[in-house]
């Protein structure tokens, strides 16, 4: 008998082990837009790559000073059904304003609002989910409420099987000693906009292996377990005067070299021969463009750098889905990455 129960007893850690190491990392992309509607393009790269997650952003929290009160804006609006294919996680990405003007004995009422709208928009649109994300770079100003906001919307999802995660940036892995380490089921470390964003730096404030070397080496002794999201998306710093104005989202140095109102002066710089408007944005005369762009042999030199500090995830998720943006790389490129964590 005794042999017996030893022989059942290495069969089922056999079989653990077994079916632990089999257990791949999960395929998944960010979807970034205020309306869902998929192109043929977007659903065949979910097909072709096997993407099994869909990391979803339902709302952003932002203050607003009129009625001093925190709001939910540019809430998701559904055109089409979500794939049934796909596990849908709702993100919510918080302003640090709508934090930093709210008092403590307030974030009780905005964590049950949070939840409610969440719950609201995942229901009316067929969506059951299993975690929900926060996105949000907190500082020192907002940290206290910000992790006592965590806190109160884990509460009801443990009690609803649910879990709870939240985006980390590579500062505060290296300095969470500082930072504080939010209570949270997991973290999703953003590997990117980790530069500052400058009209005269020369690096990439987007992603450069030399601002991420300075903080990966503290990834190894982050007490949260981690999933990844590497960065496919450009866009173009608004210089005037020397000085930023704003950032230009999904506009990469195509959109400039073909426009006759710019002129070129390298690959990633132009300036505004005259006043215009253009994809919605005012540029006056002389106003420049500095264009930062992550090419698919950067977006592999990230996960790879990556990959030597942290060897095992969850899930690898890619920033973000958008047709434009996704057809400047090849699926081999993507397939690539993933298979980094397989």
């Amino acid at each position: 008998m005794k042999k017996y129960g030893l022989q059942i007893c290495v069969a089922l850690i056999l079989i653990l082990l077994v079916g632990s190491c089999s257990r791949d990392t999960q395929r998944s992309f960010y979807y970034w837009k205020s309306v869902y509607q998929l192109s043929s393009s977007e659903k065949q790269y979910i097909s072709d790559l096997h993407i099994s997650k869909l990391y979803l952003r339902f709302f952003d929290l932002d203050w607003k000073a009129s009625i001093s009160e925190a709001v939910p804006i540019a809430k998701i609006r559904f055109a089409e059904k979500v794939l049934p294919e796909l596990e849908i996680i709702p993100v919510v990405y918080i302003v640090n304003k709508a934090l930093l003007n709210k008092t403590p004995d307030a974030i009780t009422a905005l964590a049950a609002k949070i939840l409610k709208l969440t719950e609201d928009i995942a229901r009316n649109n067929g969506i059951a989910f299993h975690e929900l994300q926060i996105d949000c770079d907190w500082t020192d100003k907002t940290r206290d409420k910000y992790f006592e906001l965590l806190k109160l919307i884990k509460a009801p999802l443990i009690k609803q099987g649910k879990i709870l995660s939240a985006t980390i940036r590579l500062h505060q892995i290296k300095y969470r000693n500082f930072t504080g380490i939010p209570d949270v089921d997991r973290g999703m470390l953003m590997y990117y906009n980790m530069g500052k964003i400058s009209a005269n730096s020369e690096e990439n404030s987007i992603y450069n292996p030399k601002d991420a070397a300075k903080y990966i080496a503290s990834l190894p002794n982050y007490p949260l377990p981690l999933d990844v999201a590497l960065p496919a998306f450009s866009w173009g710093i608004h210089i005037r005067q020397g000085k930023v104005i704003e950032l230009l989202n999904n506009m990469n140095s195509s959109d400039f070299e073909h426009n006759p109102n710019f002129k070129k002066h390298n690959s990633s710089v132009f300036s505004v021969k005259h006043s215009v408007f253009f994809r919605g944005y005012y540029f006056k005369e002389n106003d420049q463009v500095k264009v930062e762009e992550i090419s698919p042999s950067n977006l592999i030199l990230a996960a790879e750098q990556l990959k030597s500090k942290l060897n095992a995830v969850g899930t690898v998720a890619i920033f973000h889905l958008d047709s434009l943006i996704i057809s400047t790389y090849e699926k081999q490129n993507f397939e690539k990455i993933f298979n980094y964590y397989h």
